[in-house]
């Protein structure tokens, strides 16, 4: 792939939120239009949704998490190019793997307003022992976070924002814990794991996984979890996807990165964005495995 030809502006993590201006709004009207002219073009049928089984070493996991299973589903897009019944479908597989837990990885809605209300309805019928997590994308944000964090709360869902949840298992543990939007919301890294000694694993859902370049050093980070980039959506011959959304280009473009002992997987996402195509970028359901890594 020579590389994309269009890519997200430079973003550093931001400390307060972005307030919805009246050009985002504007856009939003546009992209409906655009969306809606575009939906009848869809062919769901005619797309698998591929469960990616993902096994990721953690340094000093306790045998108690080993083989702790995590449901990872992001970017929904809950919209005219992405229908209901293909969610549907997807929160449906999800339940058949068996997950100890199930994140969600944001972008819930697109860019119309009148798809958060059914947005509970989706995802009621996902439940997992230790509980179901969330976080915040862009797009959420561009319809009213609000809103969404509503429809998340109505289907017994938790929004980890910048906070920790703590799991056990007898006297072993594992954090995960989740930030801010890196474009509209405001990410405190050190509060993401309040109180957490450094000797317990951490997982973290970052919608965007740009961030994982912003974390710092100071901070333990074993995985992270992120979407955003859709794989690249659609990839044409040689360039491949002439759209990334991160200012980093390909570096963090899908599947599984290492950097020292920190590591991201990027999914490909449930939905599409935009228009409905995923051409030879096929929609992902995830599920991570947590291993101990070996020295």
């Amino acid at each position: 792939m020579i590389g994309p030809l269009f890519r997200s502006p430079h973003r550093a993590p931001r400390a307060t939120p972005l307030p919805l201006g009246a050009a985002r709004r504007a856009r939003n009207v546009f992209t409906d239009i655009v969306e809606t002219l575009l939906a009848p073009f869809g062919q769901w049928s005619r797309l698998q949704l591929i469960v990616e089984e993902v096994s990721i070493g953690v340094k000093a996991l306790p045998p108690a998490f080993d083989g702790y299973r995590i449901a990872f589903l992001t970017d929904l897009h809950s919209s005219a190019v992405v229908p209901a019944w293909w969610i549907q479908h997807a929160v449906s597989a999800a339940m058949g793997l068996g997950a100890d837990l199930i994140a969600l990885g944001g972008d819930f809605v697109e860019d119309d307003a009148r798809y958060v209300p059914g947005l509970a309805d989706l995802l009621r019928p996902l439940h997992a022992p230790d509980g179901v997590v969330a976080v915040l994308g862009n797009h959420d944000h561009y319809v009213g976070a609000a809103g969404v964090r509503e429809q998340l709360r109505a289907a017994g869902a938790r929004e980890l924002l910048n906070t920790p949840l703590v799991i056990a298992r007898g006297d072993a543990r594992v954090a995960v814990s989740g930030v801010g939007d890196l474009q509209c919301d405001a990410i405190d890294f050190f509060a993401a794991f309040a109180g957490v000694p450094p000797s317990v694993p951490r997982v973290v859902l970052s919608h965007d996984p740009d961030v994982f370049a912003y974390w710092p050093a100071e901070v333990r980070l074993d995985l992270m979890l992120s979407g955003h980039t859709h794989g690249g959506q659609a990839y044409l011959p040689l360039l491949g996807p002439p759209f990334v959304p991160s200012q980093f280009g390909f570096r963090y473009l899908k599947g599984l990165y290492r950097e020292s002992d920190r590591q991201l997987y990027v999914s490909r996402g449930i939905g599409a964005a935009g228009a409905p195509i995923r051409w030879k970028c096929p929609p992902e359901l995830t599920l991570v495995v947590l291993r101990p890594a070996h020295p």
